[in-house]
Formats: C-alpha cells, sequence, structure tokens
C-alpha cells in the first residue's frame, strides 16, 4: 500500500557491496526524515541484496526491487513507477549525503517556481583522486555558482548525476539514452528549467577503480560526445554555418560525427581564427581549452565580433 512521503530517493545498484552499506547509512542519518529510499538491483551476484535486505527490515522507509530489465535506464524508470513522493532524487550506491542534504534541497525546491532543478556543490573522496576528477570539481561548481550552466552545457555534464531533485511530474525519463545523466541534462535544458544551485557541498563523489563510469563503454568520452554533438545538431545548430575551433582530439572526434551526420563545417585554429569573422550567422564550437591568459583573449575576441556565448558559440 503506497503512502505519500515528500521525497524520493531512487537508487540503481550492482555489486555494490563494498561501498552500499556507507551509502544507505548516510541516508537514513538524513536530518530530514520524510523520505522513502527505492533501490532497484541489477541482478547483482554478489552481497548487495541481502546488505539491502537487512537494511529494510530495520526502516520502512527503505524498499528493494529486482531490475525488471537490465542496466541503469530500466532501473531508474522502475524505481521512478514505484515513487510516492512529491521530489525526487538520484542517489548511486557509492556515494555519501551530508547529513543536511535533503533538507536542504526540500527548502531550496519548495521556494522555487516549477521547472526548477535544485543542485549543489560536489565535493570528490577516495583513495586517490585524480588532477583531472580536482579540475573537474572546480569546474562543476564553478558554473554551477555562477549559474552558467546552460552556457556551458556542450563542455561536460553539468549537474553530477546523483546531485539534483525536481519535482515528481516534472521528471521524465523515457526515451533516455546512455549516458544518462547527460541525455537528462540535455532533456532540462531543451525544456526550459532553471537551475538553482545550494551554496554547500551536496554530495560526497567516491573516486574508485571500481566505478561505472571508468568500466562501462556507455560513459566513455566518445559516448559523450556522440551525445553532446547530436544534442547540439537537434538543439543548437538549426540554420548556422558551423566552425570548429581546435586540433586535437576533441576536434577530431567531433569531426567524425558531424562527417557521419553529413555536417558541413570550416575548422579553424589559434593561428588563423581572425577568419572567422567573415562567416556569416556563425554557429562555433570551441574544442581547444587553453591556459585562463588565451581563454580570455579568445573570449574577448568573440565577444568584440558580437558573437555570444550559449547563443553563438560554446566550449566542447
Amino acid at each position: 500500500m503506497s503512502s505519500v512521503v515528500t521525497v524520493s530517493i531512487l537508487m540503481p545498484v550492482k555489486n555494490g557491496e563494498k561501498f552500499i552499506n556507507e551509502t544507505v547509512s548516510s541516508i537514513s542519518e538524513q536530518s530530514y526524515s520524510d523520505w522513502e529510499l527505492i533501490i532497484v538491483d541489477d541482478h547483482s551476484t554478489d552481497s548487495t541484496v541481502d546488505i539491502i535486505s537487512s537494511f529494510c527490515g530495520e526502516d520502512s522507509r527503505i524498499r528493494q526491487y529486482t531490475n525488471p530489465g537490465q542496466g541503469i535506464l530500466p532501473a531508474l524508470e522502475y524505481a521512478l513507477s514505484q515513487a510516492n513522493g512529491s521530489y525526487v532524487t538520484r542517489m548511486d550506491a557509492d556515494d555519501l549525503m551530508p547529513k543536511d542534504r535533503i533538507q536542504l534541497m526540500v527548502n531550496a525546491i519548495s521556494s522555487q517556481p516549477t521547472k526548477t532543478i535544485v543542485t549543489g556543490l560536489i565535493r570528490y573522496f577516495g583513495l586517490k583522486v585524480s588532477d583531472g576528477y580536482r579540475a573537474y570539481e572546480e569546474w562543476i561548481n564553478d558554473i554551477n555558482l555562477q549559474n552558467r550552466q546552460w552556457t556551458q552545457v556542450y563542455r561536460e555534464c553539468v549537474i553530477a548525476s546523483p546531485n539534483w531533485m525536481i519535482r515528481r511530474e516534472e521528471l521524465d525519463l523515457n526515451q533516455l539514452q546512455y549516458p544518462e545523466d547527460y541525455d537528462l541534462v540535455f532533456d532540462w535544458y531543451q525544456k526550459g528549467f532553471h537551475i538553482h544551485c545550494i551554496p554547500k557541498v551536496t554530495l560526497y563523489w567516491r573516486e574508485h577503480p571500481d566505478r561505472t563510469s571508468r568500466n562501462n563503454s556507455n560513459y566513455q568520452q566518445r559516448a559523450f560526445f556522440n551525445l553532446k554533438i547530436q544534442k547540439f545538431i537537434e538543439l543548437d545548430l538549426q540554420n548556422g554555418n558551423l566552425c570548429l575551433w581546435g586540433n586535437n582530439l576533441k576536434s577530431q572526434l567531433t569531426k567524425h560525427i558531424l562527417k557521419s551526420e553529413n555536417i558541413p563545417f570550416r575548422q579553424f585554429d589559434l593561428t588563423n581564427y581572425q577568419s572567422l569573422t567573415a562567416v556569416k550567422d556563425v554557429k562555433l564550437l570551441v574544442a581547444v581549452w587553453p591556459d585562463p591568459a588565451q581563454r580570455k583573449k579568445i573570449e574577448a575576441f568573440l565577444h568584440e565580433n558580437g558573437l555570444e556565448q550559449g547563443r553563438h558559440w560554446w566550449y566542447l
């Protein structure tokens, strides 16, 4: 029998025995108590199901199901179908919630208009967090604090997958493709959602060698590029004259995708970018990410020529 709660927490898991005890404990210890945790096991072969069952026996707010399909997407879809909350959030089975996360997010979203996504800051932790992940942590926190998510949406995923809250009736998980966290962000972008960022850490994101994002081809760079370039073509290219700025791995991936889609484009690099001024109705993808001084120079050049970030040009 279903009962109305304020927050539904969706958690897909597969072979999560190493960390799920810590993760669920961090949810059980939340300062805000009106939640339900819906865990959908994706056919684990370790002791994950037994660990979850022990939590279910101790706390009626925690429920366990078996994925009727295979993979994260059907697990999330099924979890949502079982949700009773007014608001929905997601959690992965290896991360941690700060004790006040749910309270902070409920307070924020309840004071925001419809079509609002609430997120917060992230902090990586683990045995060894690479410089690359630290750079991403700094970048995602910065763009969320400055409310620059949509101008940066083609560079990286601008909202961490286990770090958002939305009204239940506004969450649509149908027709998503992998990487599903990035595709969901594009769905919100297309529908004109506002993002409200809480200026506090609301996710401790665990870095470890068994992370799905490290070991599943659905979450490798090529998969992200396929998705972002397809979405750019669909949502922002329109009738513009496409230009690609850069000569590196990112530009090579982009060129391959554009050619496969029969999309014409012109390519520039740091030695000949001034000729961009001769292109009418330009839509520019900037595949370079140079040092801050050079970035400032590039952005000043684009601004001086009437090109607005998020309208005429985007970083990849």
